[in-house]
């Protein structure tokens, strides 16, 4: 059984999610605000249980990105994103001109996307600290980072 989160270009209502689950035959768990959902696949491995719920769910659900729920034996996570042919073809040109498959061009473009928003946040993180230090000394604000934490 492999667990595939489906993140949707929209929510969807209790409706369209049981017609889905009807086409599909798939048993899906939908968050709060109808934004994801959780499959459970049986397949022999994780990119077949993606291509399986592809198959079975077509165009029944506005998908923009399907993802493995846990990392595999590398640390990475499996994602299938869907893409039109002239967004296929463009990812195949900068991928060979950079002498990489696609798969391995995007996974980098996606590996230092996340490394800007980590440092994008650090970054922000460090300058709302400066504004807080210039108010507070670091005994005040770390006693009320533990109580904020602590809940109370």
């Amino acid at each position: 059984m492999h667990a595939i989160e489906i993140v949707l270009t929209r929510a969807v209502g209790a409706v369209e999610l049981r017609a889905a689950q009807q086409r599909s035959r798939l048993a899906m768990a939908a968050s709060d605000d109808g934004s994801r959902l959780v499959v459970l696949v049986s397949a022999k491995s994780e990119p077949r249980a993606v291509r399986k719920i592809w198959k079975r769910l077509g165009d029944a659900l506005p998908v923009d990105v399907l993802c493995g729920l846990f990392p595999g034996v590398d640390g990475s996570y499996l994602m299938s994103i869907p893409m039109g042919p002239e967004t296929a073809e463009r990812l195949q040109h900068l991928a060979a001109e950079a002498g990489q498959t696609p798969e391995m061009y995007l996974k980098a473009a996606i590996t230092r996307a996340l490394a800007r928003d980590r440092s994008t946040r650090r970054a922000r993180l460090a300058c709302a600290l400066s504004r807080l230090f210039d108010d507070f000394t670091p005994e005040e604000v770390t006693q009320a980072a533990a109580r904020w934490i602590g809940g109370a």
